[in-house]
């Protein structure tokens, strides 16, 4: 009976289990697909899926199975979960952009439980997210990111990873790619709401039998709503150049952490 090739099969199943690890931390970890908007039996699936197309790019082609098994599972976790979670800075930033606008610019009593974030969310939040979200579908940065992680195993063999200072300044340029993200969206509601409330200082002092407070409200709520409106072309544009920020912040993870 020919049992060579079941052999060679089982002696690739530990190979097979660090690329799944890394496929499935990358997954979880990443915007959109690593969200709710997939169940978790959808991504364990594709984790599987993603993975045994994948293995043939990972070397060596046999993993010996003792304590450094262990060792490697962690490391393949660790960069899964690291190159995810600075993808996913973009993200963070836009959702920090929509509810820096909620915050001054009226819409905080309007919050709702967002699965996504994994805490309440107003409606200027879920705006700019959802249009992130459409635009990421329709440019097909999904594939784009799938092929990503068949990258990484070109990029970084299977236990190749390191924890080095230029990852450090990796993740601290996309915190601040995050703030800069976060300030260019919601800039132009809160300089309206900026300038709407110096004008109801000056209104109130000239003629404070005005009840100011009675009618900002609703007043900021509005205008801001009509700055939104128009600025939709450009946060449009802008969304994708997040994108472009998304596939180089994907890139540069992949050259700096060897």
């Amino acid at each position: 009976m020919e049992t060579s090739g079941l052999i060679g099969l089982y002696e690739r199943i530990p190979l097979f289990i660090l690329v799944a690890v890394r496929v499935g931390a990358m997954i979880f970890a990443s915007p959109v697909l690593g969200g709710p908007y997939a169940p978790a039996t959808v991504k364990a699936l594709l984790t599987m899926a993603i993975a045994v197309i994948f293995v043939p790019l990972a070397a060596p082609a046999v993993i010996p199975v003792d304590a450094r098994f262990l060792v490697l599972v962690c490391l393949e976790l660790t960069l899964g979960l690291s190159v995810g979670f600075i993808v996913s800075l973009v993200f963070h930033g836009v959702r920090m952009g929509g509810e820096f606008i909620n915050r001054h610019a009226g819409f905080s009593a309007a919050e709702n439980f967002d699965p996504e974030a994994d805490f309440g969310a107003g409606p200027m939040g879920d705006l700019f997210h959802i249009m992130l979200v459409m635009i990421f579908l329709a440019s097909d940065s999904h594939l784009w990111f799938i092929a990503l992680i068949g990258k990484s195993f070109t990029a970084i063999p299977i236990g190749g990873w390191e924890l080095t200072p230029a990852f450090a300044h990796l993740l601290a340029r996309g915190t601040e790619e995050m703030w800069r993200i976060s300030i260019a969206i919601s800039f132009p509601v809160l300089t309206a709401a900026m300038l709407m409330t110096m004008a109801e200082g000056v209104l109130a002092r000239s003629i404070p039998q005005i009840n100011v407070l009675h009618i900002s409200f609703a007043t900021k709520i509005i205008v801001s709503l009509l700055v939104v409106y128009a600025s939709i072309p450009a946060s449009v544009a802008f969304l994708g150049t997040c994108l472009l920020l998304f596939q180089r912040l994907g890139l540069a993870a992949l050259g700096v952490v060897v």
